[in-house]
């Protein structure tokens, strides 16, 4: 909560990116009065491939899902972001993923692909046929305008059927400051994990980290290749502009569905 009021100090919108394993211990009602949302990272909603990814206990994902219902009792908002993986590609396949999440009070998910790292020597992305068939489906669940919302636009699962990668001339991670619980800021990306590269938010300003000149690495690096936040981030605005309207009419319709039809029109 320091950091947070702190950033909240700079005038900067803030989102929590969390894992929801200590959300009981913080008072929640205090923490929405100074974020736009939390961002749950959920890579998925079944027990089995959520410890197995996580690398945790059944009582870990049993704390997760109670906390996710007090985001819910305290009208806190957040989505889901659920990171696919070679364990976890089962729910995609079926589709029994969107249903869970639904029961779980979750009408906004981001989904991306995991992102191979260039200084491990293995693979976590399935394989190329089920990246294409996961690909379908969400196309398909787009198409269907059923809940839950995806947040990336359908170009994204679109060129990676075409291309097998998303495509995109420029980077977009440093038009963001990514900010660890501890204040340090990793300039640009996780690729350059040197400590010349780590600066502190609390010890720096914010003007300061982003004069720092490692950012323009950033902008000419293709390395990352099915990495949705890296995709969203670096597209134009035309982009997403038309999956934002239609998240839009969506909330909107729930509370007058007459709406909904015009806004889109």
């Amino acid at each position: 909560m320091e950091l947070i009021k702190h950033l909240y100090s700079l005038n900067l919108p803030i989102t929590v990116i969390t894992n929801c394993s200590l959300l009981h211990e913080i008072d929640l009602d205090e923490l929405k009065k100074y974020i736009h949302f939390i961002t749950c990272s959920i890579d998925s909603v079944f027990e089995e491939p959520y410890c197995k990814v996580r690398g945790v206990p059944p009582e870990m994902f049993q704390r997760v899902m109670n906390n996710l219902e007090l985001l819910n009792q305290h009208n806190v908002p957040h989505y889901f972001n659920s990171v696919i993986t070679k364990f976890n590609t089962e729910e995609f396949v079926t589709g029994k993923y969107f249903d869970k999440t639904k029961e779980l009070g979750v009408n906004l998910v981001s989904l991306t692909f995991v992102e191979d790292r260039s200084d491990v020597n293995y693979s976590l992305l399935p394989d190329r046929k089920t990246i294409n068939t996961i690909c379908e489906n969400v196309l398909e669940h787009i198409k269907s305008k059923k809940y839950p919302q995806i947040m990336l636009p359908p170009q994204y699962f679109e060129q990676i059927l075409e291309h097998g990668r998303a495509v995109f001339d420029e980077c977009g991670v440093w038009k963001s400051l990514f900010v660890n619980a501890n204040a340090s800021v990793m300039v640009p990306c996780w690729k350059y994990t040197s400590p010349e590269n780590s600066y502190n938010l609390l010890e720096k300003s914010v003007g300061e980290i982003w004069d720092a000149p490692q950012w323009e690495l950033a902008k000419i690096c293709h390395d990352c290749e099915v990495l949705g936040c890296v995709w969203y981030s670096s597209q134009p605005v035309t982009t997403f502009a038309q999956n934002y309207m239609r998240g839009l009419s969506k909330m909107i319709s729930q509370q007058k569905p007459e709406l909904e039809e015009d806004i889109m029109n």
